[in-house]
């Protein structure tokens, strides 16, 4: 995998690059243009792609056509085979959404640890972090809305009778 950057942030990030997350939770980021479907195909035997933003829970799950290139700044999966015109599931949708905020995080990390050993120096770190939480945003929107209330800690405190000492 000659053309796959692993910690250069601001390439990463950026609208430049074309971002692939595998089933297994890897993200591959491709930053030469034009790639083709049929070059990530060939690269993962058994698996296809399909854009992120045609996921949804009840439909069947399209895969792009081997010749077509892929469009900088999106977000692609690749799936394994048997899930190619299926219909998506509650379940898989949520193993999918699982997986794919592990990459993000990745990426989250890396723009922290990172952002001024980058090689490309074509945007800034504060575009890289807003770039990564627009794509933790992205897949978001294809997953479930996760509702979930925090109450703020408070101790359970009793009150304590103090008896007069015994002399």
């Amino acid at each position: 995998m000659g053309n796959v950057t692993a910690l250069c942030v601001p390439s990463i990030t950026s609208s430049g690059v074309v971002k692939v997350l595998s089933s297994d939770g890897r993200l591959m980021i491709y930053t030469r243009a034009p790639i083709k479907a049929a070059e990530i195909m060939l690269e993962n035997p058994g698996k296809f792609v399909c854009e992120s933003i045609h996921l949804k829970v009840g439909q069947r799950i399209p895969g792009i056509c081997a010749e077509e290139e892929l469009e900088r700044g999106q977000l692609y999966f690749l799936l394994p085979m048997e899930m190619l015109y299926s219909v998506l599931t509650n379940e898989e949708m949520k193993c999918l959404t699982q997986k794919s905020s592990k990459g993000i995080k990745q990426l989250v990390h890396f723009s922290k640890i990172f952002p001024e050993f980058c090689l490309f120096q074509n945007s800034t770190t504060s575009e890289a972090n807003k770039s990564v939480l627009e794509d933790s945003e992205l897949i978001s929107s294809h997953s479930f809305q996760r509702l979930s209330r925090q109450r703020s800690w408070q101790p359970a405190l009793e009150t304590i009778i103090e008896t007069p000492p015994h002399t």
